[in-house]
């Protein structure tokens, strides 16, 4: 049977996996062995497919509509400044001023949609987004509320793997 769970955002975790990064030593030394990102709140997931349409001349609708290229982005807001994150975007520009070259890492993100259950029974939700690359890192300092982050990023694949509810 498919899963038809809701999910509620304090239910999901982010997981930032498998950076292939020069220094992924250094990556394990702010995120710990299992790259959990603490305190993550607001993320969003775009997928976008561009489709285009072929037009026959006297014809006020399309004659075919093709796929053309897919698009995925997000954002990730979160409750704590996290330097880390951004000196892993920087590279060697977050302690020199110049550097020979600029490699921007790239992760496994995964959102952990587990409903309050145990991970890995039956109705969790995992949502693996594949060569992800922050792009974007940003700070609101609101007068009088929590201060925020946010990262935007750009990824090259998205897979989903759903533990079915048994009948």
């Amino acid at each position: 049977m498919i899963n038809t769970n809701t999910f509620f955002g304090t239910d999901g975790s982010l997981v930032v996996s498998d950076p292939s990064h020069p220094d992924a030593v250094e990556f394990a030394t702010y995120f710990g062995e299992n790259g959990v990102v603490g305190r993550v709140m607001g993320v969003s997931v775009i997928v976008t497919t561009e489709i285009k349409a072929h037009y026959e001349i006297g014809s006020r609708a399309p004659k075919e509509l093709r796929a053309g290229n897919i698009a995925i982005a997000g954002a990730v807001e979160r409750a704590y400044i996290n330097g880390a994150m951004l000196k892993l975007m920087l590279g060697q520009y977050a302690t020199s001023e110049e550097t020979a070259g600029f490699v921007i890492p790239t992760f496994t993100m995964k959102l952990i949609l587990d409903n309050a259950l145990p991970p890995g029974d039956p109705g969790n939700s995992i949502l693996n987004l594949h060569g992800v690359m922050f792009d974007t890192w940003q700070v609101h300092l609101p007068e009088d509320d929590f201060m925020l982050e946010k990262l935007t990023f750009k990824a090259k694949r998205i897979a989903v793997t759903d533990n079915e509810v048994p009948a």
